[in-house]
């Protein structure tokens, strides 16, 4: 019983040091800065809302340094929405939008304020980053998703 029991504390001991020196070597990485292209990302990639939600937003943001200008950002509803815009939202930000010179992100705000949708019905709005000037969408965060969920 008494070997058992110190092989157990030894496994416990190998296993503790072995586990100690990986965290140890994720946590000593140097320099962990984005070095890469700079690129556009919407933030959060999906939401969910009450119809009546009222103004919500989402954040385009840079992926990389500052600018030293004004970014230009264009957007789009995508063809793929089923949300329909004067019934179940309205953009109260149009395109382009601009993130300013020394800043990260520049915002979108969506009103919800209806109650179009019986209760339990989901309407989907999708926003996508258009492909235009010096600033590219990184691939797969370039569309947002914004369910619309109706209410009693």
């Amino acid at each position: 019983m008494k070997k058992r029991t110190a092989y157990n504390i030894l496994s416990v001991l190998l296993v503790s040091l072995f586990l100690t020196g990986c965290l140890n070597d994720l946590f000593e990485q140097e320099d962990q800065t984005y070095q890469g292209e700079a690129k556009l990302e919407f933030r959060p990639q999906t939401d969910t809302f009450d119809e009546d939600e009222g103004e919500v937003e989402v954040l385009i943001q840079l992926i990389g340094a500052q600018r030293d200008n004004d970014v230009s950002v264009n957007f789009l509803v995508d063809e793929e929405t089923t949300a329909e815009a004067g019934t179940h939202y309205e953009l109260l930000s149009t395109s382009p939008v601009t993130i300013p010179a020394n800043s990260s992100s520049a915002a979108v705000t969506i009103n919800l304020d209806g109650n179009s949708l019986p209760e339990g019905e989901i309407r989907t709005l999708f926003l996508r980053l258009e492909n235009r000037g010096d600033v590219e969408p990184a691939q797969n965060l370039d569309t947002y998703e914004l369910t619309i969920e109706g209410v009693e």
